[in-house]
């Protein structure tokens, strides 16, 4: 059913064929629901993260239940000061939508993740001490029939029921949202944002300044605002502005870049051929003026603008607007190696804009950055940066781009955005060099070892911005989910935090031999049996990284209910 409703300095940037990151800002304006039931196929690992909060004092209820609001310079959230860290998770609303397309996000091949995916994905930003987490496609997916808004004026109930999961998953693993009105729509071939539809379907040409001057246009970004703030989630009975799982909205990913091939002196452009799409003045009157109709509806939560203006908060008008809360910005050496950052760690331009932002009375936050080898070369640049930040009380949290999760039936998901790194993934926009599989994976730019250090070290940090002395051990791992025994192959569906597995068969007398002890891997495509007989009978347990075994997979292969009912007989007659 459908539903018509009339009426950074180096960061992460967009561009016409994908995502390029250069800079953006971000800012946020600030301003119960109970507990929700599900048949979600991982409650047993969500019951596990829920059972330790990672805000320090507070409770997982507590935490839950409370607003994020903001106090001059300062989050608070529950009457306590608040300092986030996190990830970004874009695709929690929608798969394939951005951030570019490429052999892994062919053009119309967009669909919602499963239950199980998104669960995954919270369970591992939890393991990782996340409190918040930016997902765009909550919220700005225009234009492709798994949209929210899939033509002009028309909003989806489907989109829709897959964000009112979404919510109810990310309450139950302690996890507050950041979703998004506007952002990458590279996979539907609408150009480098979803508000290029407004003027597809109104027939303007040029949207890159129609966007903030353009009425028409303008009301039809309200309308969509409108939609998705007043939704009624029924799993909670709650409009998503009512809502404290959602800490804030972002107005919309780099949302007044703009492109010219004349020089960007006048605009103080870091990279040739950038600029902001409007001169400051009006950008900041359409910025008042979208933030005015966002607090008129929601005066509960966050609202966030990414900005090319914003790459000098201290020289934009921007941070004279009433509703302005907090500033961000999105680091990436990868794309502008200033202060030779990449083999340092060392960013001053960070730490400037946040004394800035804070001079003026507003809170500063790092909603992306880069954590790779391309953005620093060792690990001792990201540890520097990574300190850098944690020591610098101007920064009120951040997320690093970007966190993927396990596929439903098998391994990983595929590697977003994947170009091949052509011409070189120093290059260009790849998530072989962003994309983070936390326990490891190799990929064209990344070695599986230097990941899976690199994810402990963002571990230990998100920690560190929580504010904790040290970082907790690791969680338990929940069940992996055997999803074929074809063959004698063992295929299974991993659990979030585990490096290995170890595959068990079921012997005649009822206990369980481990073949293989721990000897494979989500990457691996499953283990083969070598004996496998028409009376095998398996089970995968997965371990955790401090070495402590998870549950068992529920058992599965051809032996398997023989083996339960021989067991039964068994039991029966010793009674």
């Amino acid at each position: 059913m459908k539903t018509s409703y009339s009426g950074s300095v180096a960061h992460r940037w967009t561009r016409k064929a994908g995502r390029v990151g250069i800079g953006a800002c971000i800012v946020l304006l600030a301003s119960c629901g109970g507990g929700v039931s599900s048949d979600s196929p991982a409650d047993e690992i969500a019951g596990t993260a829920a059972q330790r909060s990672n805000v320090p004092g507070l409770t997982p209820a507590q935490y839950a239940n409370a607003f994020v609001t903001r106090q001059g310079s300062k989050l608070m959230v529950a009457g306590k000061p608040f300092r986030f860290s996190g990830t970004n998770v874009e695709y929690l609303g929608l798969r394939n939508y951005g951030p570019a397309p490429s052999v892994s996000i062919p053009v119309g091949s967009a669909r919602y993740p499963t239950q199980y995916e998104v669960d995954d994905a919270l369970a591992t930003a939890h393991e990782m001490g996340a409190t918040v987490i930016r997902a765009q496609t909550l919220g700005d997916t225009i234009g492709c029939p798994q949209c929210i808004e899939p033509s002009l004026g028309v909003f989806n109930d489907a989109a829709f029921a897959q964000m009112d999961m979404v919510v109810v998953e990310a309450r139950k693993f302690g996890i507050k949202l950041i979703g998004e009105f506007d952002g990458d729509a590279n996979g539907t071939g609408a150009g480098n944002q979803s508000h290029n539809w407004y003027c597809t379907w109104r027939g303007i040409v040029d949207c890159t300044t129609a966007f903030f001057n353009d009425p028409d246009v303008i009301g039809d970004y309200k309308r969509h605002m409108q939609a998705v703030l007043t939704h009624v989630n029924p799993l909670t009975g709650l409009a998503y502005k009512d809502d404290p799982t959602f800490l804030g909205w972002v107005d919309g990913n780099a949302i007044d870049s703009g492109f010219s091939a004349t020089s960007n002196a006048a605009s103080n452009s870091p990279l040739p051929g950038l600029a902001a799409a409007v001169p400051d003045q009006q950008f900041t009157a359409w910025l008042s003026e979208v933030s005015s109709y966002f607090k008129s509806i929601d005066g509960k939560q966050l609202f966030i603008d990414i900005s090319f203006n914003a790459l000098a908060p201290s020289s934009s008008a921007m941070l004279t607007v009433p509703g302005l809360d907090i500033v961000g910005e999105e680091w990436y050496p990868h794309w502008l190696p200033l202060y030779n950052e990449k083999a340092t760690g060392n960013s001053p331009g960070i730490h400037a804009s946040a004394a800035q932002t804070v001079a003026a009375g507003k809170a500063y936050a790092l909603l992306e950055y880069g954590w790779d080898n391309t953005d620093y070369q060792t690990t001792t640049a990201l540890q520097t940066f990574l300190d850098g930040v944690v020591a610098d009380a101007n920064i009120a949290g951040d997320d690093f781009w970007a966190l993927q999760s396990h596929a439903s039936g098998q391994g990983w998901l595929p590697i977003p955005a994947n170009e091949g790194c052509q011409p070189s993934c120093e290059a260009n926009e790849d998530g072989n060099w962003w994309a983070l599989y936390y326990t490891g994976l190799a990929t064209l730019s990344n070695t599986a070892a230097d990941m899976a250090q690199r994810a402990q070290m963002l571990r230990t940090h998100g920690y560190a911005m929580n504010g904790m002395a040290t970082s907790p051990a690791h969680e338990q791992v929940g069940a992996p989910a055997i999803t074929s025994t074809s063959g004698g192959k063992i295929v299974f569906q991993g659990a979030a935090g585990s490096p290995t597995y170890s595959v068990q068969t079921r012997q005649a007398d009822g206990t369980w031999a481990t073949p293989c002890q721990n000897c494979t891997t989500d990457a691996a495509g499953g283990w083969v049996d070598a004996a496998a007989q028409a009376s095998s009978c398996y089970r995968v347990v997965g371990v955790n990284l401090d070495g402590i075994a998870g549950a068992p997979s529920t058992p599965a292969g051809p032996g398997c209910q023989a083996s339960a009912a021989g067991s039964q007989r068994q039991a029966a007659s010793g009674a």
